[in-house]
């Protein structure tokens, strides 16, 4: 499992270095390919990375799904139809696509933010709002982490 969050900048060329912590996740899992893909919540724009057999995983979990579903198709134009396979290079970094770059609106500061199975890759600044409206949301409502069943 990913766990943490640390802050990072991608270089010019659009790498981005993985944690050293992120990396021994991989590594426990005897592949440095990831799956990157997008992500929305609130109207705010992230990238989703899963290891390869984490998404593969996912991937046979959708295939169970109805497939003519209107709901399923969008899901997989959105998510499936973004994702992008890569590896972790020997200095342990991977290349996000310009595409994926765009859409999550990633310049040079970034977050990465755990999510369980994978991880997520978020502008610094939209992490920082999405973080705070977080927060500010638990604050109002103290009873919301008991109502999922913690």
């Amino acid at each position: 499992m990913f766990r943490g969050s640390f802050e990072h900048t991608l270089d010019a060329k659009g790498r981005l270095s993985i944690p050293a912590r992120f990396r021994e996740v991989l590594l426990g899992k005897g592949d440095e390919r990831i799956v990157i893909t997008n992500f929305v919540v609130d109207a705010s724009r992230c990238l989703d990375v899963y290891p390869l057999d984490e998404w593969i995983r996912f991937e046979e979990e959708i295939r169970k799904k109805p497939k003519f579903d209107r709901r399923m198709v969008l899901f997989q134009n959105y998510y499936l139809g973004g994702a992008c396979e890569c590896a972790v290079d020997t200095h342990g970094r991977i290349l996000i696509p310009p595409l994926l770059r765009g859409y999550a609106n990633l310049k040079r500061d970034v977050v990465l933010v755990s999510a369980l199975d994978k991880f997520r890759v978020w502008d610094k600044e939209a992490w920082k709002k999405v973080f705070a409206e977080a927060e500010e949301k638990l604050m109002q409502d103290p009873d919301f982490l008991g109502d999922l069943g913690f």
